[in-house]
């Protein structure tokens, strides 16, 4: 399943004032995120996708997607398999003049035998093995961001 968003950012939101869009996603094995900037972007217009207060996308915490005039399309594995099912989408904008629009796609495989299609060669117990271990990572890497966090905030 593919689902999408677009979202309009105004003029002058800055990062301290970012928007949070929710994207209502089913559980599943997220394959596919994209970031459509259309042109006169002009890098201005600022994305970051969050699966709770974890930084999905770019996976570098604190840093953005930015661009104008391309799509950022991301191959990538995220298993999402607790509630709630959603992403969440913060933007903000940095134009002075303009609001700014992108669309948001992700593609989520929800039953086995579509998520046994990002990984052929491998059998179904060595799959849900894989994505134990993902998730492992993926919670260890949590752990980084909120420690991180907590950090910046003298907490």
């Amino acid at each position: 399943m593919i689902y999408s968003s677009t979202i309009t950012t105004a003029a002058n939101t800055a990062e301290k004032s970012i928007d949070d869009t929710s994207l209502i996603i089913t559980s599943g094995l997220i394959w596919l995120l994209e970031v459509d900037f259309p042109s006169g972007c002009c890098g201005l217009q600022h994305v970051q996708i969050f699966d709770g207060s974890y930084q999905v996308l770019p996976a570098s915490p604190g840093e953005s997607l930015h661009g104008d005039n391309v799509t950022a399309r991301f191959d990538d594995l995220y298993l999402k398999q607790a509630a709630p099912f959603e992403l969440k989408i913060r933007t903000w904008n940095l134009d002075d003049t303009w609001q700014h629009t992108v669309n948001i796609r992700v593609g989520v495989a929800s039953s086995r035998a579509e998520m046994s299609r990002y990984m052929p060669a491998m059998a179904w117990d060595n799959f849900e093995k894989l994505l134990a271990e993902t998730i492992t990572n993926q919670e260890a890497i949590r752990k980084i961001q909120l420690e991180a966090a907590l950090k910046n905030l003298n907490i």
